[in-house]
């Protein structure tokens, strides 16, 4: 008997999880009653949220509804201010059916928004919202409302089922005809229960429960850690009763060669007329030649998210008209490369800040950025980022898995097959910013006449070279003069001299730099007979990393780099440095036995200079939380040196 009944209970279980979620409030509502007493202690609470996601196919063809029901509890006057207002965005392609919304008192009231309450409004770039503000809300209430709007069809996507605040439940529903095969995979505690086909319809439910909330940490990554669910279309019965696939990697892979590998004789023809360059045809060196072609097309050409015409990737309209889209982009990048005879294979990933990409789901959401990579020469190139050029693609793409379009040759015949590849990062010597100082003093001691020179490599150049080579005059001095100071105080800054600050440059991986003169006078203090030098500030202004909350997550930056800063400072005649054994500092981290990150310094003085050499390094983009508390203290390090004062006193 006892055997029965909890088969009964299973079975109920299942078929609770497995019904349509009803989204509907309640006619007699009440206050919800949180278990988790430290949820109480947050601004807000996601008490409910209840999503559905429905796909119907009839003879007119197919639509698609998403349904919203969520409940939130605000504590405070933050959480007041926070959720009290409303804004959702729509299309008139994809109107909103239904919203009706209301607040729940703690007395138990409950106060229902009327039509008249939601406005239509309009933003700057023309799209659609409904505004509306809760009433009577106080501390302790709870606001709700209960949404259904039209939605495009989506064979693929992601649905996030957490937020910055703490969620007592979070459900997302995928309903579609018994004839559609979706498949959901979780990820970060967002369980996903077996379809369950009932009157006709298939249902999937993921689903959360008491999840804290996701805060920001220094130092970490932040979306990757949400709680979230991927779904896909994986069998479309209405087309095969075999269960063959509707697409798999390999599929997918198949078509993106094709189609940036197959052009016509006249197109190959244009592409020549290119390669006819007389700078072309002077090179000898192949990945110079293909540097060429990305530098020629990313500077004669202009790339943009909309262009006026039927197909902006059509190679004619482009050549013509020296505009395009990104798919043109790349489509005339692989045109040239295929004149030149240069073999290349295609990969897409994603910011590894926004999630790691999964190569074992199938779902071509995830393919948000696009790289060349040649194999002969194990190089990359990113097409459609125009301030990039090979080597260097983003360092957010660095670290993370791809799908690689592999080429296999059969013959004279060429296919392709897609592989999981993970594209390395580049390490720290590759990523550089290094500081090269030297420092005399007037004749009346209150300014420091500083000669600067800061020099960056790889992603470091990268981030401060569209700034150089776009902007001109005034505005180009402000940028360098932001890049190079070494305080938040005024500072006369002139005399500026750049060095490799171009494309060509970054091509050639040679450092781009930035001299000029400083002259400080809020660096140096008297005291009585003695000078307060802050010699720390120096090496520029630094992060530090403290947190009152305990720590959750590992530690990731976006790339592996290093500091080398040279200090070179003239002693005034009479003078000596009295407390320069401030300068001697040895702060490392490591994991395993391996030093992930470190930061030295030491000094010399000889005939009246004092010599500094400060040196940081972070081997990894990735530290496990395990090692917090000592890389930590390396962070903190170059921010404690910076806080170095040293005294020159008179002899």
């Amino acid at each position: 008997m006892k055997y029965k009944l909890l088969l009964i209970l299973c079975f109920f279980f299942q078929l609770s999880h497995a019904q349509l979620l009803t989204i509907e409030w309640s006619n007699d509502p009440k206050l919800h009653t949180i278990e988790n007493k430290e949820f109480m202690k947050e601004s807000a609470i996601i008490v409910l949220e209840d999503v559905q996601y429905e796909i119907e196919v009839s003879a007119k063809g197919a639509t698609s509804t998403r349904r919203i029901h969520r409940i939130v509890r605000v504590n405070d006057e933050k959480g007041i201010e926070s959720f009290n207002k409303m804004q959702i965005g729509y299309s008139e392609k994809y109107p909103i059916k239904s919203l009706k919304a209301r607040t729940i008192t703690p007395s138990g009231k409950a106060i229902e928004l009327k039509p008249e309450a939601f406005k239509e409004t309009k933003d700057e770039n023309n799209r659609l919202n409904k505004v509306f503000a809760y009433e009577g809300v106080e501390r302790g209430s709870e606001i709700e409302y209960i949404l259904e709007l039209e939605q495009p069809i989506n064979e693929y996507g992601s649905y996030t089922l957490q937020e910055n605040i703490p969620t007592v439940q979070n459900r997302f529903e995928f309903i579609t005809p018994k004839e559609l095969i979706y498949e959901l995979k979780g990820y970060n505690n967002a369980k996903v229960d077996k379809d369950t086909i009932l009157k006709e319809k298939r249902h999937i439910l993921a689903h959360t429960e008491n999840l804290d909330a996701v805060n920001e940490e220094k130092y970490a990554s932040y979306y990757p850690h949400f709680a979230r669910v991927e779904y896909s279309l994986a069998y479309n019965l209405y087309r095969s009763n075999n269960q063959i696939r509707v697409s798999t990697w390999d599929d997918l892979s198949k078509n993106i060669h094709t189609y940036y590998n197959k052009y016509s004789d006249k197109e190959l023809k244009e592409a020549k007329k290119i390669l006819d360059h007389k700078d072309y045809k002077k090179i000898t060196n192949n990945f110079e030649r293909i540097q060429w072609i990305e530098n020629y097309v990313k500077t004669n050409f202009v790339q943009q998210d909309f262009v006026n015409t039927e197909d902006p990737a059509d190679i004619a309209f482009i050549l013509k008209n020296k505009i395009t889209n990104q798919t043109g982009f790349k489509k005339l990048l692989g045109l040239l490369l295929t004149a030149a005879e240069i073999p290349f294979e295609i990969g897409y990933t994603i910011n590894k800040f926004q999630k790691p990409f999964d190569y074992d789901f199938y779902n071509p959401d995830n393919l948000d950025n696009c790289y060349f990579y040649f194999p002969s020469e194990k190089k990359y190139l990113a097409p459609n980022e125009i301030f990039y050029r090979s080597p260097y693609i983003p360092s957010t793409w660095r670290g993370n898995d791809a799908m690689h379009i592999s080429v296999l040759s059969l013959g004279d015949v060429k296919t392709a097959k897609a592989t999981k590849k993970s594209i390395p990062e580049l390490n720290s010597s590759q990523n550089f910013h290094n500081h090269d100082v030297e420092v005399h003093f007037n004749n009346d001691m209150d300014t420091a006449i500083i000669q600067i020179k800061n020099s960056f490599l790889g992603q470091n150049a990268v981030d401060i070279l569209p700034a150089l080579v776009l902007l001109e005059n005034e505005k180009k001095e402000d940028a360098a003069k932001e890049i190079i100071r070494i305080s938040e105080k005024d500072e006369r800054i002139d005399n500026f001299v750049y060095e490799n600050a171009d494309f060509e440059s970054m091509m050639k991986e040679k450092p781009t730099s930035i001299a000029a003169t400083i002259h400080a006078s809020d660096i140096i203090e008297k005291a009585g007979n003695k000078y307060l030098f802050k010699i720390g500030e120096l090496i520029g202004r630094q992060a530090e990393m403290y947190q009152e909350k305990e720590r959750k997550y590992d530690m990731d930056i976006p790339n592996p780099h290093q500091y080398t800063r040279k200090l070179k400072i003239h002693i005034p005649n009479g003078y000596t440095v009295n407390n320069a054994d401030k300068l001697n500092m040895d702060v490392s981290s490591s994991s395993n036995g391996k030093e992930s990150c470190k930061f030295t310094s030491s000094y010399t003085i000889h005939d009246n200079i004092l010599e500094v050499t400060c040196f940081e390094i972070y081997h990894v983009s990735h530290s496990p939380i395990s090692e917090y508390e000592t890389y930590k203290k390396v962070i903190n390090a170059a921010a404690d040196f910076n806080k170095i004062v040293i005294v020159l006193e008179k002899n």
